[in-house]
């Protein structure tokens, strides 16, 4: 499967990243960057840090929306930690490309053929505008994996919205709308599936992604001590992308609240539609596949 990974990189956007580099069924084109978690700049440089630390300094990325489309920024530094990472990574001299993100995603759908799908980790807006300004193109991606939404369970940014749809409505209702194929994976499984402060078994790797993520885990944790569970939203939405059969889906589509006291709220009408929700998830394997592919395919 060839993609193009959009990304705010915090926390659990790394830890999905860890889990697609070593994924063999994904042929990452490219990573683009937006803001959300935290600040443009801080998401690109994690995203650039995090894939040479990887030893995949061959994989391009692109710099993308620095604002929604519509409404003022909301970052979650607060969450991630400061410039949305709970560890450090080395520097490196790798630079984005030229291209920015909305072109760049037109520019790789079409080479594709058709043949590319992207997953989607962050505020829609890098996807909102790449539809704007080339729909025909656009309307070639096989399928969109968008990590948002709460349809049938409470939002974490407000009783109604989660963080990724509330960040850009706007940007999220292009998408939502545009006839594309979508998987969305919301708060509904993502919220299911998380690793636990007293742990083991994310602690004990030695592999590269392994020891990454548990030390970006800890420091979270350590970041939080009045909470025991991290949940693993990000991570589950690469986990859709490359083993479906873990979730159960609805068809439908989606309608997103774009202002007033339910901003950002995602509604579903079940029936004929381009979005399939994923509103169950068997967590236990679900997390072990997360866990699994922490580790290079060399080490399993």
């Amino acid at each position: 499967m060839n993609v193009v990974i959009d990304a705010d990189t915090g926390t659990d956007d790394a830890i999905a990243l860890i889990m697609a580099v070593n994924s063999p069924e994904l042929q990452i084109d490219s990573v683009t960057t937006v803001a959300g978690n935290t600040r443009l700049a801080h998401t690109t440089r994690n995203t650039i840090r995090l894939l040479s630390y990887l030893g995949r300094p061959d994989i391009p990325v692109s710099k993308g929306a620095d604002r929604p489309l519509r409404v003022k920024n909301r970052f979650a530094d607060h969450y991630h930690g400061p410039g949305g990472m709970t560890t450090r990574l080395p520097t490196t001299d790798r630079k984005p490309i030229p291209t920015r993100a909305a072109e760049h995603i037109i520019e790789a759908v079409n080479q594709a053929g058709g043949e590319l799908d992207v997953i989607a980790l962050g505020p829609l807006t890098n996807i909102a505008r790449a539809i704007q300004r080339g729909p025909d193109v656009m309307s070639q991606v096989r399928r969109i994996y968008v990590m948002g939404g709460a349809v049938e369970v409470p939002g974490n940014i407000t009783p109604s919205a989660e963080f990724n749809i509330y960040a850009d409505p706007h940007a999220a209702s292009i998408v939502f709308d545009s006839g594309i194929d979508i998987t969305l994976v919301g708060l509904d499984v993502g919220d299911a599936v998380g690793l636990d402060r007293n742990g083991t078994d994310w602690r004990t790797g030695i592999s590269t992604g392994e020891e990454l993520a548990a030390r970006i885990m800890q420091g979270w944790f350590d970041l939080h001590p009045d909470r025991d569970v991290y949940v693993l939203c990000d991570p589950v939405t690469v986990a859709a992308a490359v083993a479906p059969d873990l979730f159960e889906y609805r068809q439908g589509t989606i309608t997103v609240d774009e202002t007033g006291e339910h901003r950002g709220r995602t509604r579903a009408e079940y029936g004929p539609g381009n979005v399939s929700i994923a509103l169950g998830v068997d967590r236990d394997r679900a997390r072990s596949f997360v866990l699994e592919r922490l580790v290079t395919p060399a080490d399993r």
